[in-house]
């Protein structure tokens, strides 16, 4: 098995590890470097992983898989995966392929609620058959529900509730593979995780808010107020 580019002292918060995994053994794992907005695996890290997908017997193989975010976040703090892979030889496709992505560190949006959304995409070709299933996370917990594509397509989840949104948070994107036996078909995927936290209205905002009135005439009843009073 080969654990190529991990680097230990690169995990601190606002790294991408990007990871290829084979049945639950993690073959090959990318940490990125600043701005810490990308990550992609090598021409190296290709042939490491499609090695161990041989040796595996497996009849999965990549042609490329990337990371990207917008680290450390702004109005929405976003992360998305992009995996290109194809069964080329005949071999087992009964062990699910999964790409895996994540994040910390997101400074921006925070809030004292906020929600999130999960979107995907999968553009088959040669025949292929079968499924991809992406799902996101939020500071560890699993958003649902999953996306499940079954051909060439795409799809975007309702914005679920998160609660509290603090400044430092995760966010993780995890697409799962199981194809069908189709020699020289292949899938190409993206999938994202978004989110927006809630602001909190500004005190002016907020007595607009209950009065219904703009600012300038909630000052002009203040101010007539006075004077009757004088």
């Amino acid at each position: 098995m080969a654990l190529s580019g991990f680097m230990a002292n690169r995990a601190e918060a606002g790294s991408i590890t990007l990871s290829l995994d084979l049945g639950g053994t993690v073959l090959v794992s990318e940490v990125s470097t600043s701005p810490d907005q990308t990550v992609v695996f090598t021409a190296s890290d290709i042939t490491s992983a499609n090695a161990d997908l041989a040796a595996a017997g497996s009849a999965y193989r990549i042609s490329g898989l990337s990371a990207n975010s917008n680290f450390t976040g702004g109005a929405t703090g976003f992360l998305q995966i992009t995996g290109q892979v194809a069964i080329g030889v005949a071999g087992n496709t009964s062990l699910a392929l999964s790409l895996d992505a994540t994040q910390s560190g997101f400074l921006a949006p925070t809030g004292p609620n906020g929600t999130a959304t999960t979107s995907s995409s999968a553009d088959y070709a040669g025949g292929a058959t079968g499924s991809s299933t992406y799902t996101g996370d939020f500071q560890g917990t699993t958003l649902s529900p999953p996306i499940v594509l079954t051909g060439t397509g795409s799809s975007t989840t309702t914005p679920v509730s998160i609660g509290a949104v603090p400044s430092g948070y995760s966010l993780s994107s995890h697409y799962i593979l199981n194809l069908g036996d189709v020699h020289t078909a292949s899938v190409g995927v993206t999938g994202t995780t978004t989110v927006m936290a809630a602001t909190i209205p500004e005190p002016a905002s907020i007595v607009m808010l209950l009065t219904g009135l703009p600012m300038p005439l909630v000052f002009m009843g203040l101010l007539r107020r006075r004077k009757a009073k004088a």
